[in-house]
């Protein structure tokens, strides 16, 4: 999941999820932070320092689980994921990371604009990569219609606020 800091909407919804008691009780749950920024300016700040940074986060969330899935072999991965952009391209190596360890993956998606790349060549190859055999949880169903070329409808859950 994507935690605080920086404080947003993904990382708020991801937090409460994290500190959720009933979800605690109910499932055996391990958590890595996949955000590369821990500031709100290094968030679009490609600098030559804040990518040696980020970086180095993305390794160690990248060698967190990889030990998890080792060690914990969980049965579902939850994982927060921004669907286009370097952000997607960050996201991606955990949800493959995660398939070969053959984990049922829920992607959490709580941004649009995934119908504008669609076409690039990186992302046309990518997306169903990611999203195939996955369950994908969205604000709202208007959303869907930008995904809707990746994605079927039966993938498709909607937790309103992402709460």
């Amino acid at each position: 999941m994507h935690l605080p800091p920086p404080v947003h909407g993904l990382s708020l919804a991801s937090e409460s999820i994290k500190q959720d008691f009933r979800i605690n009780k109910e499932f055996n749950c391990r958590y890595v932070n996949l955000s590369a920024s821990r500031k709100t300016d290094e968030v679009s700040s490609y600098s030559f320092l804040n990518v040696i940074i980020k970086l180095w986060r993305f390794s160690i969330s990248l060698i967190q689980t990889l030990w998890l899935l080792i060690t914990f072999r969980p049965k579902v991965a939850y994982i927060t994921i921004t669907c286009y952009g370097i952000p997607f391209l960050k996201d991606t190596p955990f949800v493959l990371l995660c398939k070969i360890f053959k984990c049922r993956i829920i992607l959490h998606q709580h941004n649009k604009g995934m119908s504008t790349y669609v076409n690039k060549p990186l992302y046309r190859f990518l997306f169903p990569l990611v999203y195939k055999n996955t369950t994908v949880v969205l604000l709202s169903q208007h959303l869907y219609q930008d995904i809707s070329s990746i994605v079927k409808q039966e993938q498709i859950l909607i937790c309103p606020n992402g709460i």
